[in-house]
């Protein structure tokens, strides 16, 4: 699981990359997400939209997964630490879960930065990988 995050004229959005493999064949799916900072400091994130996917069966749209994550900054290190969630659909039970997302470097790393830079020409982001 990776994330992007920018922010623009004080505005949070960002972007999430997650890919599994099933028979030696990788599958992903990049989402972009609406971010907020709630008044008690927690960074919301919250899916808006599948921007693209090679899953091996269509999703179901109805599905959205909502993280709930504090910031921890230690010296050069930086982490969101939290709960995720999804909700509940006509076909699926609602799931929770703890998330530890870390930020690495070097960007040119990132499959989801490699995605965005060549899908939205957007170089100015910051990178946090699970």
């Amino acid at each position: 699981y990776e994330i992007v995050i920018s922010k623009e004229k004080g505005k949070l959005t960002g972007y999430s990359h997650t890919s599994y493999v099933i028979n030696d064949k990788k599958y992903y799916g990049i989402k972009k997400m609406n971010i907020r900072v709630a008044k008690d400091g927690k960074i919301i994130m919250q899916d808006v939209k599948l921007v693209e996917n090679n899953y091996p069966e269509l999703p179901n749209k109805k599905v959205i997964q909502l993280n709930v994550l504090d910031l921890a900054n230690s010296g050069t290190d930086a982490s969101l630490d939290g709960l995720f969630v999804t909700n509940r659909s006509k076909d699926f039970l609602a799931l929770s879960g703890h998330i530890n997302i870390k930020r690495v470097n070097p960007l040119s790393q990132s499959e989801l930065v490699q995605y965005l830079q060549k899908n939205n020409g957007d170089e100015n982001l910051t990178v946090v990988k699970d």
